[in-house]
C-alpha cells in the first residue's frame, strides 16, 4: 500500500502526463488532490503566482487598519461629548394604590419532534457526491479485484436506488446501486473516508 506521500506524487506525475488513472482518483484522496494541484499549476492559475506570505500579511494590514479605526472613533467621540448640565432633585409624593393579584396563564409547552438523519439502505434513495470529472465507478461485484470488471458508471449528482447491500470487500463498504445508465456494485466512500454515497430523505 502507498503511503500519502506516494499517492500524492503519483497524482502530479499522471497530471504531468496527462494520464489520469480514474480508479485512483475515485477512491484515493491524496492522488486526486496531487493529480488537481498539478492540473493548476499547468494552467497557469493565479494561485500559482501568489507568494505564500502575501494572504497573512494582508489579514495582519486589514486588522491594523480596523484597530486604528476603532482607536479614533473612540478618541473623536471623547473629544466631542458635550458637557450634561447636573440634573435638579425635584421631590414627588408617591401615591400606592393596591391593586388586584393577577394570575398568569400557563403558556402551552411546544412539542418538539425530534429530525432523524437519512441513512443507507435497501430501497432508499442516494446521491453520487465526491467524484468530480471522473464518474462513480459501478462493478459487477464487491471489491476492486482485477477481474472484477466496471458494468456502468454514474456522474457527479446522480441520483439512484440501493437494491442490495451491504457487504464488505478490500476493506470497503458496498452497496449495489440502480439508475438510469444501469445497476453495480459501488463503494460507499474511499479509505481516506471521502463519501462517494450521501443519503437522501
Amino acid at each position: 500500500m502507498a503511503s500519502n506521500s506516494e499517492m500524492y506524487e503519483r497524482g502530479s506525475q499522471d497530471a504531468a502526463q496527462d494520464d489520469l488513472n480514474s480508479f485512483y482518483y475515485q477512491h484515493y484522496y491524496f492522488y486526486r488532490r496531487g493529480y488537481n494541484d498539478a492540473r493548476r499549476q499547468q494552467r497557469g492559475g493565479m494561485s500559482a503566482l501568489i507568494p505564500v506570505w502575501l494572504p497573512p500579511l494582508l489579514v495582519l494590514l486589514g486588522l491594523a487598519m480596523l484597530v486604528g479605526f476603532a482607536a479614533f472613533w473612540l478618541l473623536a467621540s471623547f473629544i466631542q461629548r458635550p458637557s450634561l448640565p447636573t440634573p435638579t432633585l425635584v421631590p414627588t409624593r408617591v401615591i400606592v394604590t393596591a391593586s388586584p393579584t393577577v394570575q398568569p396563564s400557563p403558556s402551552p409547552v411546544p412539542t418538539i419532534t425530534p429530525t432523524v438523519a437519512p441513512v443507507l439502505r435497501i430501497g432508499g434513495r442516494v446521491r453520487v457526491v465526491n467524484v468530480g470529472d471522473a464518474p462513480l465507478r459501478a462493478r459487477a461485484k464487491p471489491g476492486v479485484d482485477t477481474p472484477n470488471r466496471t458494468v456502468t458508471s454514474f456522474a457527479q449528482g446522480s441520483e439512484v436506488t440501493i437494491t442490495e447491500g451491504p457487504k464488505q470487500a478490500n476493506g470497503l463498504t458496498w452497496w449495489r446501486i440502480r439508475g438510469t445508465g444501469g445497476e453495480g456494485w459501488s463503494a460507499e466512500r474511499s479509505a481516506e473516508g471521502v463519501i462517494f454515497l450521501e443519503a437522501l430523505p
